[in-house]
């Protein structure tokens, strides 16, 4: 399955159901009743076909205190506009110098080179100075490369998980996707 195909998005939309299902049933951390607040997206970079799969992003709010809740994601890599998978292949795919065949494909995605830099930029700064990298690179032997990130995480994967290298890896960079689980690693918990 490629990051481009419908079916992949499906695919995507159900491993968020589950995470949406797991928060809910945690409750809030009041203890009162979480409520659906979902909210609405408007992906770049998929195709028609797949963006009835990213239309909304999970999230909830408490019944008494208010207090919203976002579970896990593995389509949105926080607040931008283009999904989780899109960022990771075509910031793999250029930090690898891919192939001209390759580059074609990314370039009629439409992301503008300024883009790719910035998310560049935050894989190779951002990203490494968060909390789930400092405790699971350690997981990585031998250790990736941080200034090929995230090709070298994807080649990683590619590696353990053939199959599904993709979905593999959005699992477990989902942790950066919501606010009260990166407060729970920095906490150690």
């Amino acid at each position: 399955m490629s990051a481009r195909d419908p079916t992949f998005y499906h695919l995507l939309l159900r491993i968020d159901q589950d995470y949406a299902e797991q928060t809910r049933a945690q409750r809030c951390r009041c203890g009162g009743v979480l409520h659906s607040a979902r909210y609405p997206r408007k992906p770049r970079g998929i195709s028609y076909e797949a963006r009835c799969h990213c239309e909304f992003r999970y999230s909830f709010c408490c019944a008494d205190c208010r207090r919203r809740t976002t579970p896990f994601s593995v389509r949105f890599l926080g607040r931008r506009v283009y999904t989780a998978a899109i960022m990771i292949v075509v910031s793999a795919t250029r930090a690898s110098a891919g192939t001209a065949a390759a580059m074609r494909q990314l370039d009629a995605l439409g992301v503008p080179p300024s883009t790719i830099a910035r998310w560049r930029h935050w894989w190779t700064t951002g990203f490494v100075g968060t909390p789930l990298w400092a405790l699971g690179r350690a997981a990585f032997v031998p250790p990736v490369e941080t200034a090929q990130v995230p090709a070298s995480l994807l080649e990683r994967f590619a590696t353990t998980q053939p199959a599904e290298p993709l979905p593999c890896l959005l699992r477990w960079l989902s942790p950066l996707t919501s606010g009260s689980a990166v407060s729970t690693l920095r906490e150690g918990r």
